[in-house]
């Protein structure tokens, strides 16, 4: 994997424009699961240079995944590498992961 293959950890804007159905996980060489962006949620960043939130992902029905660092392909394509770690499920039941996220404002683009 070379750095071009690689985007920047994504926005919280960008999140929340993007296509709730249109993200896949890895979770194997080769081998992706289609997941559903399940919210975007704002966080407090520790001063007004950066910009702090979460987000959560649904999975597929009897998947359960463990806390590691897993390649996120977004609508666009892109591909972040993130910490996702298991929360409760959610209403429906189904797992989800969670990812917080925390980086400087002017890193967004």
């Amino acid at each position: 994997m070379s750095r071009e293959d690689i985007h920047t950890v994504p926005s919280q804007a960008e999140l929340e424009r993007a296509d709730p159905q249109g993200f896949v996980l890895q979770v194997a060489p080769g081998q992706g699961i289609r997941v559903t962006l399940a919210g975007v949620y704002p966080e407090v960043a520790m001063n007004e240079r950066y910009e702090c939130y979460s987000f959560v992902l649904s999975l597929p029905e009897g998947v359960a995944l463990p806390s590691q660092v897993y390649r996120l392909f977004g609508p666009e394509q892109q591909a972040w590498l993130l910490l996702l770690t298991p929360v409760m499920p959610g209403a429906d039941g189904r797992p989800l992961l969670e990812a917080v996220i925390h980086r400087e404002k002017a890193a967004q683009q």
